[in-house]
């Protein structure tokens, strides 16, 4: 039996499936500002459902716009791009891991008093920010991951 994980087409550690997971959670104010972006004008109000403040939803996007680059260099990780990249990618377990912080002492800090009546998808959010928290800390593929970089391929 082989200690060693399968790799993808670059030869590098395949990234996990809970990391796009991770990705989806921490760019949640972007993802509903594309919902509501593509919702008829009479259900604009849906955005106040997630965000019942305006300044929620800024300091939200905020938090969130480091996970934007690392999106960015995610997609970049083939052997056909350049490198300039791959030093966004070499800090990216870090940023995660402070914006990921960051969120959840926001999102517990913004939460109110009946939100298990009255939004009980913020209690799920705080749940779903502890986890990643402590799987951003655990992690043992993700150093592995996250310190590779696909070499050009060479035209001789």
């Amino acid at each position: 039996m082989n200690d060693w994980p399968l790799l993808d087409k670059y030869g590098l550690t395949p990234i996990p499936q809970r990391l796009y997971w991770l990705l989806l959670l921490l760019l949640r104010p972007y993802l509903s500002w594309v919902l509501v972006l593509t919702l008829p004008p009479q259900q604009k109000d849906l955005l106040k459902l997630f965000y019942p403040q305006q300044l929620d939803f800024i300091v939200a996007c905020c938090i969130a716009l480091p996970v934007l680059f690392v999106v960015a260099a995610l997609t970049q990780r083939s052997d056909k791009r350049s490198k300039a990249w791959r030093n966004m990618w070499r800090f990216s377990q870090p940023v995660l891991l402070v914006c990921c912080v960051a969120d959840l002492f926001y999102t517990l800090y913004d939460l109110p008093a009946d939100a298990i009546l009255d939004a009980p998808w913020r209690i799920s959010t705080v749940v779903a920010l502890g986890i990643a928290v402590f799987w951003l800390l655990r992690s043992k593929t993700l150093p592995t991951v996250f310190k590779e970089w696909p070499e050009p391929v060479s035209k001789n």
